[in-house]
């Protein structure tokens, strides 16, 4: 079953491959490498593309906090209000 992973606020290029996507969350224990998602937008639209998982570890204590970056992708192929899903 596919599930809704994240509502893009904001697509961005920073440093290494691909676009990140705010928000950022938390993760236990995010998946390693590439794996498949599909982009839901709001005209109703999808798109496949690849994404992997970046976690930041903060100094103090805050917990890691993660964020998803895809690949094959522009920041202005993702507009905000887009959704990210799972791909099963």
């Amino acid at each position: 079953m596919a599930t809704r992973l994240l509502v893009i606020e904001d697509a961005f290029v920073a440093k290494g491959p691909g676009v990140v996507l705010m928000p950022r969350f938390t993760a236990a224990a995010p998946p390693k490498g590439k794996f498949p998602v599909q982009l839901r937008f709001a005209d109703g639209t999808t798109r496949d593309v690849s994404a992997e998982v970046d976690v930041a570890h903060m100094r103090g204590p805050l917990p890691p906090y993660a964020m998803y970056r895809l690949h094959g992708v522009t920041p202005d192929d993702v507009p905000p209000g887009t959704e990210l899903w799972s791909v099963e």
